[in-house]
């Protein structure tokens, strides 16, 4: 059999049903089975039901399957660290779990990889589409549910469909494993354009992420989880231009202050305004009334969004204070002006 052309490498855990899912889409490819090889690393999944899944993929004997299964989860740097070493192709494509490649995707992506590349392939990433699956948005997706969408090259470099040469991980070390839950991908991409690789736009390489359900828990426990992201922006400070105002890691976190900002300018009580620190004026009238509208309405209309209403606007501003005050635990913890 021919060495192959490209390594797809997927982290995965306790996702049966939608690793199925992919590799059904895997078994599409344009390109041909025999042309790529599938490593999938099994990051300690409870029950049987991935091992079984797999153990019947191997014997059908259809995808060129590797199978590597950690002991104990350790999350999804780990996992992908892992199988690229395992990988033996040129190209390393890198999918998740929860995602659906369209049949081209493997062939827009060597496409882009050859042409882009020019004389140095060893020295060049490929990043792909990312679209929110069809068949799931927008019928599943709600308040308690996430998905993901990536229209242009960088900045965060999602691992849900992207492509780096072997030897350029190899370069760099891979992913690195001190960012548990969150940035590593980001890093990873980062750390390719400091050591001065290229970056080339795939757009026909089109995945379909899934619509996760996370349930209320779920969803403010993933909050928590982007205290990791200021280590990477402490690293990268060319990162920084993608923070808004030059401070803020997302618009509703923008939001949110300016909100914030309305509500500490609302009206003085009479009782208040009369005190020394009153001595500014009581800020009434229909000039302060359009700056606090202008600063709050932004966010007041993400709250009550066409998804959620205003029934479940005071969970949606817990979910973003809780995003707010784990990137400003991160922040304090990597001295960088960051929420």
């Amino acid at each position: 059999m021919a060495e192959p052309l490209v390594s797809v490498v997927v982290p995965t855990r306790d996702r049966p049903e939608r690793l199925a899912r992919l590799l059904d889409g895997l078994r599409t490819q344009t390109i041909g089975t025999d042309a790529f090889e599938l490593v999938v690393c099994d990051d300690a999944s409870a029950g049987s039901a991935v091992e079984q899944l797999l153990e019947a993929t191997a014997a059908a004997g259809d995808l060129r399957l590797r199978v590597l299964r950690q002991e104990r989860p350790q999350g999804p740097a780990v996992a992908r660290n892992r199988g690229w070493r395992a990988a033996t192709a040129p190209l390393v494509a890198f999918v998740d779990d929860d995602c659906v490649p369209v049949p081209r995707w493997l062939e827009a992506l060597l496409d882009a990889w050859h042409r882009g590349a020019g004389g140095d392939r060893e020295a060049a990433l490929v990043q792909g589409r990312v679209d929110a699956d069809p068949a799931e948005f927008p019928r599943d997706f709600g308040p308690f549910s996430t998905t993901l969408w990536v229209h242009e090259a960088g900045p965060r470099f999602e691992t849900a469909n992207i492509a780096y040469p072997r030897a350029l991980l190899e370069r760099l070390g891979g992913f690195d494993e001190s960012l548990v839950i969150a940035g590593e991908d980001t890093d990873l991409g980062w750390r390719a354009i400091e050591a001065g690789a290229q970056v080339i736009w795939a757009g026909e390489a089109l995945v379909h992420h899934g619509v996760i359900q996370q349930g209320p828990w779920g969803r403010l426990a993933k909050g928590w989880r982007w205290r990791y992201v200021p280590a990477v922006f402490r690293r990268h400070p060319g990162l920084r231009r993608e923070l808004i105002a030059g401070v803020f890691w997302s618009t509703w976190h923008w939001w949110l202050f300016r909100a914030l900002a309305a509500l500490a300018l609302r009206p003085r009580s009479p009782a208040r305004a009369a005190r020394p620190s009153g001595l500014r004026g009581p800020r009434r009238g229909p000039a302060w009334a359009l700056i606090r509208w202008w600063l709050a309405m932004p966010y007041v209309l993400r709250l009550v969004d066409y998804r959620t209403g205003p029934l479940l606007a005071p969970y949606r501003l817990a979910c973003d204070l809780v995003e707010v005050a784990a990137i400003g635990t991160g922040a304090v913890r990597h001295r960088i002006v960051m929420l």
